[in-house]
């Protein structure tokens, strides 16, 4: 007779079943073979977008980044680990795989595509994993609860777990966070937190069972605490996002544990464990959310935390209502053409009603988690998929000032949208489930193809530079970043500058700086280009891009635009005229008064000044502000120290190293400490020199 009590230890432990037959696959066997047919399946699908380039972040996070240029990884390879410039934690694993790829392959987009796809296959298997753990589980529980024969579900544990694994991995929202190289971070962290959440739950099953025998529960309270705080702290390494991973676990333990520790809340054991799991959140969620909110809030309150941004606190908390419901329509009923790498056409809403689907979507939104909290008992498997969904977007799609619309922000949180649907068509029982069974795995199965050649289609696209960007700009003809994009493209290909591809570059480049809300990058380009041919830049691009930066926030984009057309003069690249050296002087005057606070700003100023116009008391007087402005930059005091030096001020020099040396206390800049001191020790012997040299000087 088969028992109807949860396993403690492991729910998805196998039962060998009445009548299979000794030739017969072991249930084990049959899920792995169909987890194979699907990394197969998912392989193919992406393999047509592993020939395509870089895009958009992956140039400033990778390709243009000094510390993962070849020689640098040859000269101080851990330095490049600690280089990235996003994140508290510079994402220092994400950044460890790429200097390692860069330093065994050089600067190729194709291998580490492919890694990227690899870890998506990995992450696919550890969902499945997830997914039956918890299916199991909830199966069991509901045996265990209920009287008598119990139906099965209409569609077994096992193959749901399949079926949302399938989902998961083959979602065309997936793509960006695959075939988009920078976005290892995301699935990455995605990898830590997968595995922090499954030593988590053998960790709950180890207690369990340990309450229930009264053994020792030092080996569950290990496996509970290295899933979560161990595996945090490596998922927060590759991307900031794996500080969600407490969040996870407490939905997972509200919705589906219970706090079920295999014993009666009334027993001693019972209450000591669930005291002690109390302590774990209240030390790994409630009081690092409190830390957060008190470091963050001050800025985003005061409005200094969007100063760099083109919306308010405001406007992005009413704007993300629609976001969220854009998320849940691409997840589950994805359109191709609607799914796009940039989605810097949305308008951002300004009330409740403009645009009128701000109130109906806040409204849906609010529905969706009445009935995640409401179906906890009747429904676990789709209570917890909602509060998956609306965990996962807790940080990214709330108050922390960052870009509206991002499809990878989807990795993880859509695994909770897969379980409530197909946990809506699978899980409940019926007698005589033989047609209803039928009809959820041809809907499931059909969504499964509908994912698998909708991301088919999308590989394609992207395994062409030009292709994609084509595809992007006449998908979204109102998306400055896409109609750039198109225009930088067709500018790399054009073989001579009478060639159309030259004409259609200039012409997108002129379409995209005319978009409403437009930065700063199209312009910056048509003047790069023109300098480059040593021909005269029209007034009018140098008027447009000064009234820009006067009137936009200077974020990641528009800095890196005006750095590309000062760094283009260094590098003796651009063949500026002196009357467009002039205009570039004027923009940057331009951008210091509009920005004065922004040190990046001013150090590029004071980059300008020393470097083109070799104007050094006014670049000394800019590093001198910049410095104030960061004092804990090691970058700036960098650039002081250099301008001490070629002005042979040498004893501040010395108290800038020194200050280099505190900010440096890990040792990660040593090299570059090393070398400015051997600059100063030259600078010093040749002042030496000069003196001996002078008349009356030393014999």
């Amino acid at each position: 007779m088969r028992s109807t009590s949860p396993r403690p230890v492991s729910p998805s432990a196998p039962s060998a079943g009445p009548g299979r037959g000794a030739g017969a696959l072991s249930p084990r066997a049959l899920l792995a073979l169909a987890l194979a047919a699907l990394a197969l399946l998912g392989w193919l699908v992406y393999m047509p977008g592993l020939h395509g380039g870089f895009v958009f972040d992956d140039y400033s996070n990778i390709v243009d980044q000094p510390a993962l240029a070849p020689q640098a990884l040859n000269a101080h390879f851990w330095q490049a680990v600690w280089a990235g410039r996003a994140g508290p934690f510079s994402r220092a694993l994400s950044m460890l795989s790429f200097a390692w790829q860069i330093r065994v392959w050089g600067m190729q987009p194709l291998p580490m595509k492919v890694f990227n796809v690899l870890l998506h296959l990995l992450n696919a298997g550890l969902v499945a994993w997830l997914s039956l753990r918890v299916l199991e589980w909830v199966d069991a529980r509901e045996r265990e609860q209920r009287p008598g024969p119990v139906p099965d579900w209409v569609l077994a544990p096992r193959v749901l777990a399949v079926l949302v694994a399938g989902a998961w991995l083959l979602a065309p929202i997936q793509l960006t966070a695959v075939l988009y190289v920078v976005q290892r971070e995301e699935s990455l962290a995605a990898t830590f937190v997968l595995l922090g959440l499954l030593g988590y739950w053998h960790g709950r099953m180890l207690l369990r069972e340990a309450v229930r025998s009264g053994a020792s529960q030092r080996r569950a309270w290990a496996w509970i605490w290295a899933g979560l705080l161990g595996a945090t702290v490596l998922a927060a390494l590759a991307k900031e996002t794996g500080i969600m991973l407490p969040a996870y676990a407490a939905v997972l333990e509200w919705a589906v544990l219970r706090a079920d520790v295999g014993a009666p809340a009334t027993g001693a054991g019972g209450r000591e464990a669930r005291c002690s799991l109390r302590g774990v959140y209240a030390v790994l969620l409630v009081l690092p959310g409190l830390l957060g909110l008190a470091w963050l809030l001050p800025g985003v309150l005061s409005g200094a935390a969007y100063s760099q941004r083109a919306f308010t606190l405001g406007q992005r908390l009413l704007t993300e209502g629609r976001v969220l419901v854009d998320y849940l329509h691409w997840i589950l009923l994805p359109d191709p053409g609607t799914l796009s790498l940039y989605h810097d056409d949305l308008a951002a809403s300004s009330s409740w009603l403009h645009p009128w689907t701000t109130a109906p979507s806040w409204l849906l939104l609010a529905a969706l988690l009445a009935a995640g909290l409401g179906l906890r008992r009747r429904r676990p498997v789709v209570s917890l998929g909602i509060l998956w969904f609306f965990a996962g977007h807790s940080l990214v799609s709330t108050f922390v000032p960052l870009d509206l619309v991002y499809e990878h922000r989807n990795y993880l949180p859509c695994w909770g949208v897969f379980l409530a649907a197909f946990g809506l068509l699978g899980t409940w029982r019926a007698r005589q489930g033989g047609n209803w069974r039928m009809v959820a795995g041809v809907l499931c199965v059909g969504l499964l193809a509908l994912y698998a050649g909708f991301t088919a289609i999308r590989a394609q696209i992207w395994g062409n530079p030009l292709r994609l960007a084509y595809f992007e700009a006449t998908a979204h003809p109102r998306s400055p970043r896409a109609v750039y994009d198109l225009g930088r493209v067709l500018y790399l290909i054009a073989p001579k500058v009478d060639s159309p591809q030259f004409r259609q570059a200039r012409r997108a480049m002129i379409l995209a700086s005319e978009i409403p809300g437009a930065d700063l990058q199209a312009l910056q380009a048509l003047v790069f280009i023109q300098a480059k041919q040593g021909l005269p830049v029209p007034a009018a691009w140098w008027e447009q891009l000064r009234a820009k930066v006067s009137a936009q926030q200077l974020g990641v984009e528009n800095v890196g635009a005006l750095y590309s057309l000062v760094q283009c003069a260094v590098d003796k690249v651009c063949r500026y005229q002196p009357a467009d050296l002039r205009q570039l002087g004027g923009l940057l005057d331009a951008a210091v008064r509009a920005h004065p606070d922004n040190g990046e700003m001013v150090t590029l100023r004071a980059n300008f000044e020393a470097n083109v116009s070799h104007r050094f008391p006014q670049a000394y007087a800019d590093m001198l502000r910049a410095v104030a402005l960061d004092p804990g930059s090691f970058a700036y005091w960098k650039n002081l120290v250099q301008l001490q030096i070629a002005g042979r001020q040498l004893s501040q020099a010395a108290a800038g190293l020194e200050r280099l040396r505190e900010l440096d206390p890990f040792g990660l800049h040593r090299q570059q400490r090393l070398a400015l001191r051997r600059q100063m020790q030259a600078a010093q012997a040749a002042q030496a020199a000069e003196a001996s040299a002078q008349p009356g000087g030393a014999r």
